[in-house]
């Protein structure tokens, strides 16, 4: 077994700390995600660093608090960035990415960036030899019907290769994205950091998953993304790179609930607020003979753990 696992962090949007069935969901179907909590540990007491997306992921890669890198509070009192936002990551923070690919890694971002949308901030100044994604919140272009909004881009690392994407096609594309990344790289140790856009609002999800889901759209996109977590772990299994690949599952922050389907579970709070269901996410750590499997944890942890572990 190689000194230097692979790792894939999977990180979706707005999902809640009741919406796996492995953390009590009794209306979203999520059997590849349970069965990789089986397979590795569970964790109860896991918070990341902010209840929204922005501030969320700059400390999550960063390994700073919020406050620490500039990204507590934006221009005008924004608490996120919106496009064409002249700020992002700046320069000077180094990113887990950054300190994978100086150590030999490969490294991709496939989906949500949201820690700036200018040249300089783009993932690929960030650490990652690529991205594929969108570069904000979905919600965040012409659908938005904001007259200061461009059409909502999708890039290749840092062209905009479509204008309004279907957003029920997206979940797909970045998983034969990520393929394509893990094929072309399973000689050599790899960092591929998943994005997901779901279960941010809005929900346009594929009617092959909408047609079976128990809990309306909503139950839909949590379906897409358990989908896509087996499809990724299909592939490892098929490379053979399971044994030696790290997969940790997690949110950027709590569900909005609102009545569109989603659960904190027992945690009292929402999305952009500081109780618990705001930032207590569900975190699952897979990785054979080294990560414990079938093991809950109970222990106090946090996002900002992730890049000096």
């Amino acid at each position: 077994m190689s000194a230097r696992p692979n790792i894939i962090l999977i990180n979706c949007d707005d999902l809640g700390y009741g919406d796996l069935g492995c953390y009590g969901s009794a209306v979203n179907d999520t059997p590849h995600i349970d069965r990789l909590a089986a397979e590795g540990t569970r964790f109860t007491q896991f918070y990341m660093a902010s209840a929204l997306c922005t501030p969320s992921r700059g400390a999550m890669l960063t390994g700073c608090y919020p406050g620490r890198i500039s990204f507590d509070v934006f221009e005008d009192g924004k608490w996120v960035l919106f496009p064409g936002s002249p700020i992002g990551l700046h320069q000077d923070e180094r990113t887990v990415a950054q300190l994978l690919q100086e150590a030999g890694y490969a490294t991709q971002l496939v989906g949500k960036w949201h820690c700036g949308d200018q040249p300089e901030f783009l993932p690929t100044e960030r650490g990652f030899d690529h991205y594929y994604g969108l570069p904000y919140s979905n919600d965040m272009g012409r659908q938005a019907n904001r007259a200061d909004y461009p059409p909502l881009p999708l890039l290749r690392d840092g062209e905009v290769v479509q204008e309004q994407p279907d957003q029920a096609a997206l979940t797909e594309r970045y998983v034969e994205e990520s393929v394509r990344f893990l094929r072309a790289n399973q000689e050599r140790p790899f960092f591929l950091y998943f994005a997901h856009m779901y279960v941010h609002l809005p929900l346009i999800v594929p009617e092959r998953f909408a047609k079976h889901s128990r809990n309306g759209n909503y139950g839909a996109a949590v379906a897409a993304i358990d989908w896509a977590t087996g499809a990724l772990m299909a592939e490892l299994d098929r490379l053979g790179l399971r044994e030696n690949t790290l997969v940790l599952f997690t949110s950027d922050n709590g569900s909005r609930v609102r009545g569109e389907g989603g659960s904190n579970g027992p945690l009292r709070g929402t999305k952009a607020q500081t109780w618990e269901g705001g930032v207590r996410l569900p975190l699952i750590a897979r990785w054979p003979e080294r990560v414990p499997a079938g093991r809950v944890c109970d222990e106090l942890c946090a996002s900002i753990d992730f890049l000096p572990t």
